[in-house]
């Protein structure tokens, strides 16, 4: 069995949910597979908006994230700004999946953007370059190395082909779960991705 996790490290749900999937795989003897996408291109090939595009959504999704975050004792410091830019950080997710780095990059990123509030601090390329440096280096790998590798054509490529290949199985938001060929959304229905193991 299989649980395939679609996920991007701007999304603080998607955080939140990692932090619970292993467990439920481990004690339901299911492999979890990541699955990296870039969560505005399905926001815009879904024709849906950010939560944080509506005040009023926003400032309940602010209280939401931290309430679960206590739920679970799931460490969180908010990074600020939100939402971040993880264009290049996704890019490098791409990269080092290619070499066997991507659950060690996705463990150390969402420590350093969610637990130690060291995420990109600004909207452009440049801004990415530090928190992946951190990550990367906190992996034992090369940060040049990673930062290059994020910017190649075929990381470029990757991601955007996981991305549209996300949308077409029918994936709007983040986190979004597979068992099998059924999807389930968000954070709050892993009761159901646990159901759907033990069926």
């Amino acid at each position: 069995m299989q649980v395939e996790f679609y996920y991007d490290l701007v999304s603080p749900y998607s955080y939140l949910s990692y932090g619970q999937i292993g467990r439920i795989c481990e004690e339901n003897g299911a492999e979890l597979v990541l699955r990296p996408m870039l969560l505005g291109a399905v926001h815009r090939e879904a024709g849906i908006k950010a939560p944080t595009e509506t005040k009023l959504k926003a400032r309940y999704q602010a209280r939401d994230i931290r309430r679960w975050a206590e739920y679970y004792g799931a460490p969180l410091r908010f990074p600020d700004p939100f939402p971040f830019r993880t264009l290049k950080t996704m890019r490098a997710a791409m990269f080092l999946r290619e070499r066997g780095g991507l659950e060690a990059f996705t463990d150390a990123a969402f420590e350093i953007y969610w637990q130690e509030s060291r995420a990109p601090k600004g909207l452009e390329e440049a801004d990415e370059d530090a928190p992946v440096s951190s990550v990367a280096g906190r992996i034992g790998a090369d940060p040049e190395d990673v930062l290059e590798g994020a910017a190649s054509p075929g990381a470029k490529r990757d991601l955007k082909d996981a991305t549209s290949e996300a949308v077409q199985r029918g994936v709007f938001g983040a986190p979004a779960f597979f068992v099998g060929d059924e999807i389930f959304w968000g954070n709050d229905r892993l009761h159901f991705v646990e159901a759907a193991l033990q069926q």
